[in-house]
């Protein structure tokens, strides 16, 4: 039979009355807490007992510090008189319990508890979650741009940014309701106090269920990112976040450490806090930069689309086994043979946008200049979604500021000899590009050869690019 366990705690912080009755109720099933974190806590196995819970708060209390204040240790000494055993903090609030069914209780003052609940959420509550709420609305923003303006092209141009950005927007969510939560529970705690009355009880139903509620929903979403990101065909994204998130949890767990070792050696709070930031920052630099890093210089979860083993000419590495995927390649469009090729092909885009990039160089015998070719194809998933991504391309960027101002646009041309419903040549600045946007019914094609494309090579494209393959 165990003698420990962890619970994920779902409590409100100063929901002091949902803390007490918890406690009492887990005492009489033979567990006592003996710890508790910021999210679990751990209790250990005892003969079911009676037990009295009380909570008060102390805005001096911190996890820096290198033990009790003053002032707590005061506190502990006046509940000790009366009756009451010191248990542990959470945070800035202060847990004690007692067998005693008559001790007379902590708190007989309501407006002075009020107030001391209110000092105290300043000091940790209400700051950290004033500025979660901050990094959630910068975080969210591009998301919300995109739902409110009706840009349905960068909404869905990635699984990540869908994601992250709707992940943000239910913490943002959850936030608000957390802050209007409590100011509001505060305010008519004030107005029962002034009435007579005590600190107004809080639904604690329905506070838990919007906690769980809120884990569900972004395990939700989590698990419909993955699935689409296999869905696209990144399998490795999966691994990829599986492993950003558990150095991100190990980093948590060991800046905890250090500043739970740091109090044991009595250090400064002071220090404590600064040693905690520096240690905080170091890991994340050095894991998650490290993380990012690999992923980049060594194509860790990720495949750029080049050859794997290549050869340097000219200053530049040329594949020893160009890829044959290509729809089209610079050999097929040109009719001519290149002794020096680099070829690179990626699925990128999201499940509703999938998008396929091909780019291909290549030496003509000795050169002097390599020629290019690149395009890529988009493939909506709905016609509104095909209807928005050229719209996005079609609209008109205009760029100003120390440089001249820049525009850049795209005049539509005969689609007729492209094979396409609708063709557009890409303009900078009134100056015609070697770029053309391309409609087909069900694909829209983004294609930059190095010329200007003879009306064979243009039916050529058709053949490989416009259909469907």
């Amino acid at each position: 039979m165990k003698q420990v366990k962890y619970q994920w705690n779902t409590l409100c912080l100063y929901d002091y009355r949902a803390v007490e009755e918890h406690l009492a109720a887990m005492a009489a099933k033979g567990w006592r807490l003996e710890r508790a974190g910021s999210t679990l806590w751990k209790y250990r196995r005892t003969d079911p007992v009676n037990l009295r819970y009380a909570v008060t708060y102390n805005a001096g209390a911190s996890p820096f510090n290198p033990g009790l204040t003053e002032g707590q240790e005061s506190l502990a000494e006046l509940c000790a008189a009366a009756g009451w055993e010191k248990v542990c903090d959470w945070f800035q609030m202060q847990i004690f319990s007692t067998e005693d069914p008559h001790a007379v209780p902590l708190e007989t003052d309501e407006a002075l508890r009020l107030q001391n609940i209110h000092r105290s959420m300043k000091k940790n509550f209400l700051p950290s979650n004033l500025v979660l709420l901050l990094i959630s609305l910068w975080m969210s923003s591009s998301l919300v741009y995109s739902l409110v303006s009706g840009n349905l092209f960068r909404l869905f141009s990635s699984n990540a940014h869908l994601f992250s950005g709707s992940m943000f927007l239910l913490v943002t969510l959850l936030e608000i309701y957390t802050l209007f939560h409590y100011y509001r529970w505060r305010k008519r705690s004030r107005r029962s106090i002034e009435d007579g009355g005590t600190c107004v009880p809080i639904n604690t139903r329905a506070y838990r269920r919007r906690n769980t509620g809120g884990l569900a929903l972004a395990g939700a979403l989590t698990a419909i990112y993955l699935t689409l990101e296999v869905l696209s065909g990144w399998t490795k994204m999966v691994l990829f976040y599986t492993l950003y998130l558990a150095l991100l949890l190990l980093i948590m767990f060991l800046v905890r450490r250090t500043t739970a070792a740091l109090r044991k050696w009595k250090a400064s709070k002071g220090v404590n806090m600064a040693v905690t930031l520096a240690v905080d920052v170091a890991l994340a630099f050095a894991l998650m930069g490290g993380l990012v890093y690999a992923t980049l210089h060594f194509d860790w979860f990720f495949d750029y689309g080049g050859a794997e083993e290549t050869y340097e000419y000219r200053g530049r590495k040329w594949d020893a086994s160009p890829r044959e995927d290509l729809p089209l390649t610079l050999a097929e469009l040109t009719g001519e043979r290149y002794d020096h090729v680099s070829r690179r092909a990626a699925d990128l885009g999201s499940f509703f946008l999938p998008r396929r990039s091909y780019s291909e160089s290549a030496l003509f015998h000795d050169g002097p200049k390599a020629c290019h070719l690149s395009y890529d194809i988009y493939e909506p998933r709905f016609r509104r979604l095909y209807d928005a991504t050229v719209e996005h391309f079609l609209e008109e960027n205009t760029s100003s500021g120390p440089i001249p101002e820049v525009i850049t646009s795209y005049l539509p041309e005969d689609p007729a000899p492209w094979g396409a419903e609708a063709a557009y040549r890409r303009q900078f600045n009134g100056t015609p590009l070697n770029t053309w946007l391309l409609c087909y019914p069900d694909r829209i094609v983004m294609v930059s050869p190095e010329d200007s494309p003879t009306e064979d090579q243009k039916a050529l494209i058709a053949v490989h690019l416009g259909a469907e393959t």
